[in-house]
């Protein structure tokens, strides 16, 4: 069969979708054109036409660019508390859509986003694109295999560095991002919920915002700020101290100190899942640039396996280790993984090849909206547990149309999709 081209349109072009678009045009025989963009930023589009080397036409609104253009597919990455509006512009029609995680900021949103994929009869496919890394996938061969028995705890731990850039942006707010917990720990819930292959029960939280906002003007930038060069937070001293371009061109340049901050930047949980499986989580946003880490440690009645995906510090590399219960000391299995500079663990060029593949074949997504809604659930859970001060049992925040959503057909079996190669190395 000939190579379909496909032409594919944008709603957002910020640094995700940007991103999303840079995997498309990459995964080879110009198969992919990135046709049309609606973002009301004209720094974000000139950006965006400059770094990925393309002019798509621009368009005012959601409804002007699907009214004038015949799209095979398109990339949802506006805001978080965008993204119900925009889908609901889709009634009526059937394009393939590639949906930014999470579904919305808001819970009731989340909520309505799943009512109307149940109904809408294009294909939506969400981008957790962690499901598709060649590290997660070999973690969730190991556990399929029995190499660490039954599972029956977890340790989940991420210590984020460019907390410094998040807390400029949407997601700087609750109404915006939804919580860290939502915007976040979404990525980590879903590969926890995925490699346990168990629904969680109840959650407990505690979350403090300890370093990110305070009492500067909510319009503040660093470029208007007196305190610019001494400020260590400031996008210039971070980008001196990185050694990267400034945010100012990414729309990154609002103060970190504002009063609107209402997003905890340090937070825990506690979460007990059927079959016996408990464990923690955390997630700081103001870690060091040299000490940036995500580790996974699970726990199995035969041995543990752990999972560094930035294996010593690095975010290039990453690492799984298994070492089973009855092994000789010091005997272990060791898999290095090489991320060649991507973001997402190199996962996101696999997004591409799948949605491709939903774009012009009879394929069902593999991410969907309703194992989506099964981790944001526990984010939203887990966000109303720190902020009541208690366990919340996850059933009692489900609306009732919705259960069934959760209890039956949630977790699709996600292993070694064909169209990615069968490599232990990326």
């Amino acid at each position: 069969m000939a190579v379909q081209n496909q032409k594919v349109g944008v709603i957002g072009f910020g640094i995700i979708a940007r991103e999303l678009c840079r995997n498309f045009l990459e995964i080879g025989n110009h198969i992919v054109d990135i046709t049309a963009v609606v973002d009301p930023s004209d720094d974000n589009y000139a950006l965006g036409c400059k770094i990925l080397k393309i002019s798509p036409r621009r368009y005012a609104s959601v409804p002007d660019m699907l009214q004038e253009e015949e799209l095979d597919g398109v990339i949802v990455a506006a805001p978080n508390n965008l993204h119900l509006e925009i889908i609901r512009r889709f009634e009526g029609l059937d394009i393939p859509i590639l949906l930014e995680k999470p579904l919305d900021a808001n819970y009731d949103n989340i909520c309505d986003v799943l009512r109307f994929s149940q109904t809408y009869p294009g294909k939506i496919v969400v981008d957790h694109c962690m499901r598709y890394a060649p590290i997660v996938i070999k973690a969730k061969q190991l556990i399929r295999d029995n190499e660490i028995g039954r599972v029956c705890s977890f340790n989940f731990v991420q210590n984020c560095h460019y907390g410094n850039t998040m807390y400029r942006n949407f997601r700087r707010t609750m109404a915006g991002g939804g919580g860290m917990f939502v915007e976040k720990a979404t990525h980590d819930f879903d590969i926890l919920i995925h490699l346990l292959e168990a629904k969680p029960v109840r959650v407990a939280a505690i979350a403090k915002r300890q370093v990110f906002g305070g009492t500067k003007s909510n319009d503040l930038t660093c470029g208007a700020c007196p305190e610019s060069i001494s400020c260590p937070s400031s996008i210039h001293n971070i980008s001196l101290n990185y050694g990267v371009e400034p945010m100012e061109a990414q729309g990154q340049n609002k103060c970190v100190y504002a009063q609107e901050i209402d997003v905890p930047d340090n937070e825990a949980c506690l979460i007990d899942f059927e079959n016996d499986i408990f464990g923690s989580y955390s997630e700081c946003y103001f870690t060091p640039s040299s000490c940036p880490s995500r580790e996974y440690e699970i726990i199995g009645s035969k041995g543990i396996l752990k999972i560094s995906f930035t294996h010593d510090g690095d975010d290039n590399h990453g690492r799984v280790v298994l070492c089973q219960r009855f092994a000789t000391p010091g005997d272990k299995s060791v898999f290095d993984f090489d991320y060649r500079n991507r973001i997402h663990y190199n996962g996101g060029h696999n997004v591409a090849r799948h949605f491709y593949q939903l774009m012009t074949t009879t394929a069902h997504p593999m991410t969907t909206v309703q194992q989506a809604f099964a981790a944001e659930t526990l984010a939203h859970a887990a966000t109303l547990a720190y902020s009541e001060d208690k366990f919340i049992n996850i059933r009692d925040v489900l609306p009732g149309d919705l259960r069934s959503a959760w209890l039956d057909g949630w977790e699709k079996d996600f292993y070694l999709p064909d169209f990615i190669p069968q490599t232990e190395n990326a």
